[in-house]
């Protein structure tokens, strides 16, 4: 029986599932390459960094502009000038991090695993971009200046996906409000691959091989339309539900077995009955739990139940399980197309991030027989939309 230490830590040991192919007798040394997160959102919005020893607000000011001189000047008389009007908005960053630990076991039996595999700092950047990355999207996605595909007037009636008559309506808005392009020439949109699949079918859709200079492109970028180079992004926000537990925007497959889905987050007693019957989405295709919901567990040891056997579907570890009641009236994902312009968010940098290495027997008279070790990341973060205005979401459904 694990330890409550062992439990608190989620620690891998020989016996973990997620650590089993390194008990292998014969290991195969070839490893996928992972697809690195590289920053989108942070490039295109005010960046400051946070001081250390000062306040621990952070704030970004806004010059509202002045009115139009359009009465004419009196010869030898001053005229009465302008208020200048500056709105601060300001908040305090929140410290986030994550960490794997390790037994002196899995580092003595483990077959001559791969450097690669164990190379932990590497996996731990990789978590670090990605939460920053949902950070940004999640904040940016909360924006007030919304418009809905096709001729819905509202997110849950919903029936359309996007166009690029959508497109027009929106960057129209922004010209509209006079708003500077987000790198001096176009504005910025990010766009989920679900909803690129649907307008790639637009014949007004020009793909990035028409441009004059490739060398221009943006990571991602796939293409532009009417002053908008679109950056394709997975964590582009998606309207999918209810979180599971009130804590989980998603979670991550270990393995399935029969009407079971092991999943790598905890599961705690007081979040089964949230899963009860629920319907949810893996790989955006719909399955619906059993009225036991869950099971308890930690470290790839909790799963869901489902209401019939998934063997056999196209269910891989690493895949994400999203909330099945969806964004719209008939439970479908509502998908958020965000379109920037020049200072319409700010975001903190990356100054405060810290890889920490706790190496077995670190932990001194609390590890007298060097058996545990973890290796970790945390950091604060903070990013805020400044000017409503400046930013657009177009919200739709895809047709995938």
């Amino acid at each position: 029986m694990p330890t409550d230490r062992e439990t608190l830590l989620n620690m891998n040991t020989t016996a973990s599932s997620g650590m089993s192919p390194l008990m292998e007798a014969v290991l195969n040394r070839y490893v996928l390459e992972r697809n690195k997160q590289a920053r989108k959102y942070t490039k295109f919005g005010q960046k400051v960094d946070i001081p250390q020893g000062k306040t621990k607000t952070i704030a970004f000011d806004k010059l509202s502009p002045l009115p139009k001189a359009t009465q004419p000047l009196t010869e030898g008389v001053t005229p009465k000038g302008s208020a200048v009007n500056i709105t601060r908005v300001k908040g305090e960053p929140e410290q986030f991090g994550n960490y794997v630990s390790y037994t002196d076991s899995l580092d003595f039996f483990a077959a001559d695993p791969s450097p690669e595999v164990l190379k932990y700092a590497d996996l731990l950047t990789e978590n670090q971009l990605e939460t920053y990355e949902h950070l940004d999207a999640m904040e940016l996605a909360s924006g007030l200046n919304v418009f809905y595909a096709g001729s819905a007037s509202s997110r849950s009636a919903l029936t359309d996906t996007l166009t690029v008559k959508d497109v027009r309506r929106a960057v129209t808005s922004l010209k509209r409000n006079k708003v500077q392009p987000a790198d001096g020439k176009d504005y910025i949109a990010f766009i989920h691959p679900d909803v690129v699949f649907g307008i790639w079918s637009d014949e007004e859709w020009r793909q990035p091989h028409t441009y004059a200079d490739t060398k221009q492109l943006y990571d991602g970028e796939i293409g532009r339309l009417f002053g908008v180079r679109f950056i394709e992004d997975p964590d582009a926000w998606v309207f999918r539900g209810t979180q599971f537990a009130d804590k989980y925007d998603e979670l991550t497959v270990v393995k399935t077995d029969g009407t079971k889905i092991y999943v790598a987050e905890t599961i705690e007693t007081s979040d089964v009955s949230d899963f009860a019957s629920r319907k949810i989405w893996i790989n955006n295709v719909s399955y619906t739990l059993a009225a036991t919901g869950a099971a308890v567990g930690s470290n790839g040891g909790a799963y869901l139940i489902a209401s019939a056997s998934v063997s056999g579907k196209f269910i891989e570890p690493d895949m994400k399980i999203y909330p099945g009641d969806g964004g719209n009236s008939s439970g479908k994902p509502v998908y958020s197309t965000i379109i920037l312009g020049k200072d319409a968010f700010g975001t903190s940098g990356d100054k405060t991030v810290q890889l920490i290495n706790k190496s077995l027997g670190s932990a001194g008279t609390g590890d007298p027989l060097n058996q545990r070790g973890t290796v970790g990341w945390k950091g604060y973060r903070f990013t805020k939309i400044i000017e409503q205005t400046k930013m657009v979401r177009i919200e739709s459904i895809a047709s995938v």
